[in-house]
């Protein structure tokens, strides 16, 4: 999947992460027990933190529901590919050649 992102947000990041979905289940960060998921399709997130216990980059599914949190450009530009979002599997910011990171939930 091609990247839309402008990374217009803080620190030149995207600003739009499971961080802003309302169905990150809460964590304690850093988060060495790696029990970090989510909790609208029940999958481990845990491919997204270091050994640190702390994230990796940005992440989301075509399920992402802003909590109030995410960055509106980052919106926009979410929106404008969501309906291309295959189902089922994890997106990253910085990939490479253009693209999104992708993660099937099957390997999650």
């Amino acid at each position: 999947m091609d990247d839309p992102f402008s990374y217009s947000a803080r620190w030149d990041s995207v600003g739009l992460d499971c961080a802003y979905c309302v169905h990150e289940a809460e964590a304690s960060w850093p988060n060495t027990a790696k029990d970090y998921h989510c909790t609208l399709h029940g999958v481990s997130l845990s491919a997204t933190l270091q050994d640190s216990g702390y994230k990796e980059g940005e992440w989301f599914c075509s399920s992402f529901k802003n909590d109030g949190g995410a960055n509106a450009a980052a919106m926009s530009e979410f929106e404008s590919v969501q309906a291309k979002l295959s189902p089922n599997t994890l997106y990253g910011a910085y990939g490479r050649e253009g693209k999104l990171k992708e993660i099937p939930f099957v390997q999650l």
